[in-house]
């Protein structure tokens, strides 16, 4: 495998930080040795390094405030896509009886099965919902 100068200006980041592995210091030392115009935008990097983003630890009270919401989510999650499946597949239910297969809500209760399947609908949508709101959140 070819090593580029490209490949190189990729690694003097990690390199001018000391956080590049054996063999890739050697590669940089060794394309640094032949040229110069590498070796000063090493120089540059050293002396206006990347600034570093802070990152300010979560308060205690805000962790516990996150877990518990994430929870909450999680929880209605399960409960909407156990009621999302109960109402979709109520109304086509069925039982054997001495006439056979008889399917029982969607003949003897129409009524009933459409709004089953409208609350199923519903619960559905809230179901995903829910899990839009756990994706955005990063969860």
């Amino acid at each position: 495998m070819n090593v580029t100068r490209a490949m190189i200006e990729d690694l003097l980041p990690l390199y001018a930080a000391g956080e590049a592995s054996a063999d890739s210091r050697a590669a940089v030392e060794a394309f640094l040795r032949d040229d110069p115009g590498l070796a000063r935008q090493l120089e540059a990097l050293r002396e206006a390094p990347l600034a570093s983003v802070p990152v300010s630890p979560m308060a205690p009270e805000a962790e516990r405030q996150t877990i518990a919401r994430t929870q909450a989510l999680l929880r209605r999650r399960t409960w909407l896509l156990a009621a999302a499946i109960f109402l979709t597949l109520l109304p086509l239910s069925f039982v054997f009886g001495d006439r056979g297969l008889r399917f029982f809500f969607l003949r003897d209760a129409p009524i009933a099965s459409a709004a089953s399947l409208a609350c199923g609908a519903l619960s559905w949508a809230m179901f995903f919902v829910t899990t839009r709101r756990l994706r955005v959140s990063g969860l």
